[in-house]
């Protein structure tokens, strides 16, 4: 049994037991060449000691020689050390950071900002890793295996521990072992068929256990997709795109690492807190993380009112001064203008207060300020956002926004006298964005 202050072929001096398994041992030691601490990882060649597991250990010193990412331990060295047993030795860079297993342990929450940006870091590790030729597939990330540094301004997060990478031989069509942890890993890889997308899974099955603090083997699951979304509040893109991530079905998963950046980028843009203002219309939308609000004032304007007004005020005169047969032509004449001229304006006076949250969304209709319809539902049932013409009839059909939800359809925002349809296009596009669609 190797003890601290030894020295390895008079080079490494051990220094602390960071862990041990029955044939394996990871030391903290000292490079006295280098003067700089190191990470000796060390298996054991006893009676215990499985082909798989040393063919592993020389595929991960192996693939480490030719990886060069900051956010990847570098590989220092490798060596046979001949004691009482004989040991497989594997040398890389320290990285003074805490696992994000031991944070979870400690008891830290994180934020879904937090979370956000671990997933970016994590996601242009894979794009690297996948890039290269052939692709480097990690096949057991999970919290263990990924180091937080909180030491400088920004949190710096390392992949590490490539034991069950996958390389030129797996890619070839060779035999490989099955790796993974349960709860983390897709049931293609257990099938023996690791993809880009397989790590993809492992790190959204991460991030649901740090959005949630809990183990993904522990929540509910229902057609084998993970159930978390009754446990915590996130904005519902995020949530989509947690989902999508963990799809155990891949033709339903990102399949690449820069597909799932530029998803999540482009749900980020959307979340900015900012308001704006439409140019040139009265549209104004205030966005946050965990709300979005659109307000479509009235198209209308005071002259068309008054039109309206006015023309409403002659079929009455006109019946006041009428007798006989004329006061019965007067009041059909009436019936049929007044529902003339409400159709023609009052659509144009109608306006419109949509809200969405982290759960909920609701759509108002306002008629003179005066809210006379309203429809709310659950985000996460909402399945697209576009543009039609369902307003009006025949030729006077106009476009609107489309929201479904189901079988169930609502309209808002006519384009016919406010709206261009380039400005309703914008408008559904922020919708989709925010919530992820």
């Amino acid at each position: 049994m190797l003890k601290a202050q030894e020295k390895l072929v008079e080079r490494y001096q051990l220094q602390r037991l960071l862990g041990k398994s029955p044939v394996r041992q990871t030391w903290l030691a000292w490079d006295l060449i280098e003067q700089e601490q190191v990470v000796v990882k060390l298996l054991m060649a006893s009676d215990q000691l499985q082909w798989d597991n040393l063919r592993l250990f020389e595929r991960e010193a192996k693939v480490l020689r030719q990886l060069d990412h900051p956010c990847i331990p570098q590989y220092k060295d490798d060596f046979i050390l001949e004691r009482d047993l004989t040991y497989f030795a594997l040398v890389q860079e320290y990285i003074n950071a805490k696992s994000i297993k031991d944070l979870l342990a400690s008891g830290k929450t994180f934020s879904e900002i937090e979370v956000r940006q671990i997933a970016r870091d994590v996601l242009k590790i894979l794009i690297y890793l996948h890039k290269l030729s052939p692709p480097v597939l990690h096949r057991d990330i999970k919290p263990s295996n990924l180091l937080l540094d909180s030491s400088k301004n920004k949190n710096q997060v390392y992949l590490v521990d490539f034991g069950a990478v996958q390389d030129r031989a797996a890619a070839e069509g060779a035999t490989f072992t099955v790796v993974g942890t349960y709860g983390y890993t897709p049931l293609e890889q257990f099938g023996g068929r690791a993809t880009p997308a397989s790590d993809l899974y492992a790190l959204g099955a991460t991030l649901i256990n740090l959005v949630t603090g809990i183990p993904p083997a522990d929540l509910p699951q229902f057609d084998s997709r993970m159930q978390f979304a009754h446990l915590i509040k996130l904005n519902p893109g995020f949530m989509r795109w947690l989902q999508q991530m963990t799809e155990p079905n891949l033709e339903f998963r990102f399949g690449r690492a820069a597909e799932a950046l530029k998803a999540l980028e482009t749900n980020e843009l959307a979340i900015n807190n900012t308001n704006k203002e439409l140019p040139h219309t009265p549209v104004f939308i205030r966005k946050s993380l965990d709300k979005l609000e659109i307000d479509i004032p009235t198209n209308q304007n005071v002259i068309e009112l008054l039109f309206g007004g006015s023309a409403l005020l002659l079929w009455i005169l006109f019946i006041l001064t009428s007798g006989g047969t004329a006061i019965w032509l007067g009041w059909l004449f009436f019936i049929f203008g007044a529902s003339i001229i409400a159709w023609l304006t009052l659509p144009g006076f109608v306006e419109n207060n949509i809200c969405f949250n982290n759960n909920k969304f609701e759509i108002k209709w306002k008629l003179f300020g005066v809210t006379f319809m309203r429809k709310h539902g659950n985000v996460l049932n909402i399945e697209k956002i576009y543009i039609s013409k369902t307003g009006g009839i025949g030729r006077n059909r106009v476009g609107e926004i489309i929201l479904s939800v189901g079988i169930d359809e609502y309209s808002f925002g006519r384009l016919k006298k406010g709206l261009t349809k380039e400005e309703s296009q914008y408008i559904a596009s922020e919708i989709r964005d925010w919530l992820g669609i």
